[in-house]
């Protein structure tokens, strides 16, 4: 290396390097873009869309998306060591907790019978492998995005990336679900969301560490 190709080097260290929220804001829109292009080629909204969002069936689409930001402020502050997390994960707990009491409350009133009809459909296994499907190019770009900054707690870290990937990609597949009973929408999204956490999980330490 001459000292003109030293200096350029040393140069170009200095310039201002995107930060993690930067980066996010970039990448997460195109992958979103890939799983919505997806989503139209195999899967398409249901012929009811219209009206369904037009009724309480419609928090099966923005709650997963509540998810995903109450899940991407934790995110952020994990990939930042200076920021404290520990209040934004407990705001994903309080999240978590509310819809196991939601789960609760249609579970005694329509009892176990009514659990198993609910989720004694095909459509059962179609959002198990959907919802994890299309968070895939999420979950990529979002690990993509924290890789650049300080992770301390990898597997931690790479879970709540599972949270934001399975949320934006729940929010996606709930177009083409056309079951909206709380006893099957609660356990069905979260069990897939749960799946996508889980991977994101086990990526995490890989991708993450430093």
């Amino acid at each position: 290396m001459t000292t003109d190709d030293l200096i350029a080097a040393l140069a170009a260290d200095t310039l201002p390097q995107p930060t993690v929220a930067q980066r996010l804001a970039r990448s997460l829109p195109i992958a979103l873009a890939v799983s919505v292009a997806a989503f139209i080629a195999f899967w398409g909204p249901r012929a009811d869309i219209g009206a369904t969002l037009a009724s309480m069936a419609v928090l099966k689409t923005v709650l997963p998306a509540l998810l995903l930001v109450v899940a991407g402020a934790s995110a952020l502050a994990l990939a930042h060591p200076g920021m404290r997390a520990d209040r934004r994960l407990a705001v994903i707990g309080v999240f978590a907790g509310a819809v196991v009491v939601a789960f609760l409350f249609y579970l005694l009133r329509d009892g176990v019978s009514g659990l198993v009809m609910a989720l004694s459909k095909p459509s059962l296994v179609v959002c198990l492998v959907s919802v994890p499907l299309l968070g895939m190019p999420l979950l990529g770009a979002i690990l993509w995005s924290l890789s650049t900054g300080a992770v301390l707690r990898p597997r931690l870290t790479g879970a709540v990336a599972g949270l934001m990937a399975g949320g934006a990609s729940a929010s996606v597949y709930s177009f083409y679900c056309d079951t909206d009973m709380a006893l099957y929408v609660i356990p069905a999204y979260a069990t897939a969301i749960l799946l996508v956490t889980l991977i994101g999980a086990w990526v995490g330490p890989q991708v993450l560490r430093w």
